[in-house]
């Protein structure tokens, strides 16, 4: 019978473990979404449209495209983190 806790007792310390990664990476995402729309704020209010550039109204498109992504990307880990919470709590005795 120790043989059919260990894998279990592993697998839970893997889900626990990847909980916490993607935690991690959730909070490095959301702040590196929170500072491109700061960049994006910036660049938008803060240069008047009559002396940008072509390539500068694109920056600021681009950058606008960019925090939309990780916006979703910070959902989706969130959800992940979900997931993987309710999976350690099933597992756990």
């Amino acid at each position: 019978m120790p043989n059919a806790k260990a894998p279990e007792s592993s697998s839970s310390r893997a889900v626990e473990r990847a909980l916490d990664e993607s935690k991690q990476v959730k909070k490095t995402v959301e702040e590196a979404a929170d500072e491109l729309a700061l960049v994006h704020v910036v660049l938008d209010k803060g240069v008047a449209r009559d002396v940008r550039s072509d390539d500068l109204d694109r920056a600021i498109e681009q950058t606008d495209e960019i925090e939309k992504k990780l916006s979703k990307s910070v959902d989706l880990l969130e959800k992940v983190a979900e997931a993987l919470e309710s999976e350690s709590n099933k597992k756990a005795p």
